[in-house]
């Protein structure tokens, strides 16, 4: 293990895993009870079905799926990673932080720095900025970056807020030095003021205050998007793709216009499997990771806080 400052190959996301459970809950069965009209389910909701675990799985469960898929992508070495962080708002358990649960299960190294992050629909910006600046910062090669949340295990399905909205899966990216993928050029965070009661779980349940988070959404992503833009002397015209978290397709509708880029450039893709919170963004991402892809993408999450976070990523070349 590196552990200098000066000199080292930045890292850069190379490869992402991920998994989905195979258990889909389809919303058109659900809506009539929650009065739930189709017209509103296809138009702001826009999820036909929702991923839902098994009811015994765990985060670490799903986040060990997807670290199996990765495997089955690229070469991993478990002894070589010195970094482990699952980005996660339903844990395991509260004590010990479910990456160090994650780490015995993956058989990882002793000299493995493992610690949770607790954010939700802009953790994976959240995450891979921190992930990427500790590896830089100390010089380590290979690094983990988990997201998970469950949410099936608090979502009240009586609740017409958020009933049809959330599904499960995990993601894992993979951070290397010299082996080329997207570095973090650029990024922008932070939390609105007085926001932090609209998504909250101060029971066993999900709350949402439907209308506080789309106006936060609709006001907060596409600010954020600009000021890097414009900070890197960019323009919309300039990014081929952006990645928003997709919370609704309402949301995503409305960013899209706000910012004047056709689905295309700004994808729902979210139907068939739900709102996933921190695992939206690679989810979408993992498929752009092939043959050819962007040099530049936005990557901008919010949700829980409320909080945004976007991340400006450009493509690097392996290193020869």
């Amino acid at each position: 293990m590196r552990h200098h400052t000066a000199g080292p190959a930045p890292i850069a996301l190379t490869a992402i895993g991920t998994h989905l459970p195979g258990k889909r809950l389809r919303n058109a069965e659900a809506a009539p009870s929650l009065a739930v009209t189709e017209e509103f389910l296809n138009t702001k909701i826009g999820i036909t079905a929702r991923a839902v675990k098994e009811p015994g799985q765990r985060a670490s469960d799903l986040c060990a799926a997807a670290f199996a898929d990765l495997c089955g992508r690229i070469r991993i070495d478990p002894a070589a990673i010195q970094l482990c962080c699952v980005v996660t708002q339903n844990p395991d358990m509260p004590i010990p932080h479910t990456a160090a649960i994650l780490h015995e299960k993956l058989g990882l190294a002793k000299q493995c720095m493992t610690f949770d992050l607790s954010q939700g629909c802009a953790g994976y910006t959240h995450g891979l900025a921190v992930v990427t600046a500790l590896a830089d910062r100390f010089g380590f090669d290979h690094a983990l970056l988990f997201t998970c949340d469950p949410y099936s295990e608090i979502v009240d399905p009586h609740d017409r807020d958020t009933a049809l909205l959330f599904g499960d899966g995990a993601t894992v990216s993979y951070c290397a030095t010299g082996a080329g993928g997207y570095r973090i050029v650029d990024a922008d965070f932070g939390t609105v003021p007085g926001t932090s009661s609209l998504i909250r779980s101060d029971t066993d349940r999900l709350a949402m205050q439907g209308r506080g988070v789309f106006l936060n959404a609709a006001r907060e992503g596409p600010a954020s998007i600009r000021r890097v833009l414009e900070r890197n002397d960019l323009t919309i015209g300039d990014i081929r793709v952006f990645l928003v978290h997709p919370g609704s397709k309402r949301i995503v509708d409305t960013l899209r216009d706000d910012l004047e880029v056709d689905e295309s450039r700004l994808p729902f893709e979210i139907a068939e499997y739900g709102n996933t919170v921190s695992s939206s963004i690679p989810l979408m991402l993992a498929a752009r990771l092939g043959q050819r892809p962007p040099t530049d993408i936005v990557l901008s999450g919010f949700g829980v806080g409320f909080s945004w976070g976007t991340c400006l990523v450009r493509a690097t070349e392996k290193e020869k």
